[in-house]
C-alpha cells in the first residue's frame, strides 16, 4: 500500500498524457487483474480524483474502489469529489458499522455526532468537555497533553480547526518540552517555506506578492525557463506593469506577469520564509513529497538526532531515514505537536485532545468535531471556551462547502428554465 499522492506521484506522466506505446502497454499488462482501493477518497481534491481517473483509463484498471466518508470535512485543496461521484449515481456500498473506537462511551459520541444530535455527543464525553478562557484555549489545551505520561503522549494527537491556533499550541508545547529536557540536543536552522495562502485571484496579481517570496511552479513552462517544481525567488515587484522579477540560484532574473502565464490557472504556489530550529525530539509534518518517494506530504516523523551534515529522523513505522542539512524537502515542514483537523483526517490514534473556540462561525463546524473526536480509538477530550455556546454553533453548521462544479450545475439549472439574465 502507499499513500494517494505518492501513487500519483509514480504515475504523474501517464496523468499529464505523457508516455510511451512500449511502456504503457508494458503498465497495462502488469495491472490487467489489478483492482485499485482508495482509502479515504472522500479526502480527496478534485485534481487528485481527476487524475486517479486519468491514470486508470489509461492504464485499463479493471476495477477502482473509492472508499470514504462524505460526512466528512472535504478536501482541503478544492472541491468535493466523492460526494459529487455519488450523487451523480456512482455504485456504492454502505458501510455503517464503526469498529475504530474500542471505547463504548467514546462510540456512542461518534454516533452521536454523525447523527448531528450534539446535545447527546457531549453528555457521552462527559467530563472529558473541558473549558477554559478564550485567551487560554491554548494554554489549556497544551497542558493536557502535556499532563500525559511519555508513553502516553506518543499515543495522544492534538487537533484544532485552524493554523493559528495551531501553531500556538506548537509553540507552548515546544518551549515546554525543552525546559524538561525531551527536545534536547544540538540545534540544526532551517529556513522553511510557510504557505502564503494566496486565493486564485490573488496569485494573479503581482502586487500580491513581496521580495522575497519563494515562486514553485507545479507545471513547466517554456517562456520562463521552468520544470514542475522549479523555485525562483520574487527579487523585485513591478505593481504598476503587473510584472514580478524572479531570480533562479544562479542570480540570473526573468520578468513574468502572473496574470497572463501560470497564476491564473493554478500553476504557482507562494511561500514566504521562516527560520526554524529542529533538535532531538521535536515532532514535524512534512507539507511536501520526496521526489525519491520515502517520505509523502503528511508524513509525521521524530528527530532522532542532529549534527552538522544533517538530521536522522524516525518515520511512524519506525524505519529510519536521513536528510542533509541542505536537503529541499527540508524547507516543507511544519511542527507536528498539534495538528490542524484536516491534516489528520485519515488517521488512527488511540487519544485525541481538541480544542475549538465557540466564538467563530467561521471555524466551528459539525462536521469538524465529528471529524476530530473520530480520530481516537479510547479517549477523546473536547477543550472550548463556552461549552453551551459551542452547542448551540454546532447545531446550526453542518460545514457543508458548495463546490464550483455544484454552483455551475445550479445555475445552467436555473438558465434552463428562467433564460439568461441581461
Amino acid at each position: 500500500s502507499e499513500t494517494l499522492q505518492r501513487w500519483l506521484a509514480r504515475h504523474g506522466g501517464i496523468a499529464e498524457g505523457r508516455g510511451t506505446a512500449e511502456g504503457l502497454k508494458r503498465l497495462r499488462a502488469a495491472n490487467d487483474r489489478t483492482i485499485l482501493v482508495v482509502d479515504d477518497s472522500s479526502l480527496a481534491s478534485s485534481v487528485q480524483v481527476r487524475d486517479l481517473l486519468r491514470v486508470a483509463t489509461t492504464l485499463r484498471i479493471p476495477r477502482v474502489v473509492l472508499v470514504g466518508d462524505g460526512r466528512r470535512p472535504g478536501a482541503e485543496e478544492a472541491g468535493k469529489p466523492f460526494a459529487q461521484l455519488r450523487a451523480a449515481g456512482m455504485t456504492a456500498a454502505v458501510m455503517d458499522d464503526i469498529v475504530r473506537q474500542r471505547d463504548a462511551e467514546l462510540k456512542a459520541a461518534v454516533r452521536a455526532s454523525l447523527a448531528t444530535d450534539v446535545k447527546a455527543a457531549f453528555a457521552k464525553l462527559g467530563g472529558n468537555v473541558r473549558q477554559a478562557d478564550r485567551d487560554g484555549l491554548a494554554t489549556e489545551t497544551a497542558r493536557l497533553w502535556l499532563g500525559l505520561s511519555p508513553e502516553l503522549r506518543e499515543r495522544t494527537w492534538i487537533a484544532v480547526p485552524t493554523r493559528a491556533l495551531r501553531d500556538g499550541i506548537n509553540a507552548i508545547v515546544r518551549e515546554r518540552l525543552v525546559a524538561e529536557g525531551t527536545v534536547s540536543g544540538p540545534a540544526m536552522e532551517v529556513d522553511r517555506l510557510v504557505p502564503r495562502d494566496l486565493a486564485r485571484a490573488g496569485m494573479a496579481r503581482a502586487s500580491s506578492y513581496r521580495v522575497g517570496d519563494t515562486v514553485i511552479f507545479n507545471r513547466p513552462y517554456k517562456t520562463l525557463g521552468v520544470e514542475r517544481g522549479d523555485e525562483r525567488r520574487v527579487a523585485s515587484v513591478d505593481r504598476r506593469w503587473g510584472a514580478v522579477r524572479l531570480e533562479d540560484a544562479e542570480g540570473n532574473l526573468t520578468p513574468w506577469r502572473p496574470e497572463r502565464l501560470a497564476a491564473a490557472k493554478g500553476g504557482v504556489e507562494a511561500f514566504r520564509s521562516e527560520t526554524t530550529e529542529l533538535r532531538r525530539g521535536d515532532r514535524i509534518r512534512f507539507t511536501r513529497d520526496d521526489p525519491a518517494l520515502v517520505l509523502a506530504s503528511g508524513d509525521t516523523v521524530t528527530v532522532e538526532s542532529v549534527d552538522r551534515d544533517g538530521v536522522r529522523l524516525r518515520l511512524e513505522d519506525g524505519s529510519v531515514t536521513w536528510l542533509g542539512r541542505d536537503d529541499p524537502l527540508l524547507r516543507h515542514v511544519d511542527r507536528a505537536f498539534a495538528a490542524t483537523v484536516d491534516a489528520i483526517q485519515g488517521r488512527t490514534v488511540d487519544r485525541i485532545v481538541a480544542a475549538m473556540p465557540a466564538g467563530d462561525p467561521r471555524l466551528t463546524y459539525m462536521r469538524t468535531f465529528c471529524a476530530a473526536i473520530s480520530r481516537a480509538r479510547d479517549a477523546a477530550v473536547l477543550v472550548t471556551d463556552d461549552a453551551h455556546r459551542l452547542a448551540d454553533r454546532l447545531e446550526r453548521a453542518t460545514g457543508e462547502r458548495p463546490a464550483a462544479l455544484d454552483a455551475t450545475a445550479r445555475q445552467a439549472a436555473r438558465e434552463a428554465v428562467f433564460g439568461r439574465g441581461p
